[in-house]
């Protein structure tokens, strides 16, 4: 999932703020997401310290999260069928 190992600045649902009050008291938040699955989001509250206190964020205790993504380059479009080729003045074409 795009969230996984990357930055994410979330700001916190209604519901997020009531059952998170006392360890997020900002209605924002920016956390490294170590990984996703069917509950939510698993993320790193302090990646300076030498313990790795984590975090579940369930999805309904988001309502936006907000990530810096680089889109993997577009393959150049290739050309199929006919090239229009434009005779250059005083040539003949077959048949003529």
């Amino acid at each position: 999932m795009i969230l996984e190992r990357n930055f994410v600045r979330f700001r916190l649902s209604p519901e997020g703020k009531v059952a998170l009050k006392g360890i997020i008291d900002t209605p924002s938040l920016q956390a490294y997401v170590e990984a996703v699955d069917e509950l939510g989001a698993w993320i790193l509250l302090d990646a300076k310290s030498e313990s790795v206190p984590m975090l579940l964020l369930k999805w309904d205790y988001f309502a936006t999260a907000v990530v810096d993504f680089q889109p993997a380059p577009q393959p150049e479009p290739r050309v199929v069928g006919f090239v229009n080729v434009r005779l250059k003045k005083g040539r003949k074409t077959r048949g003529a």
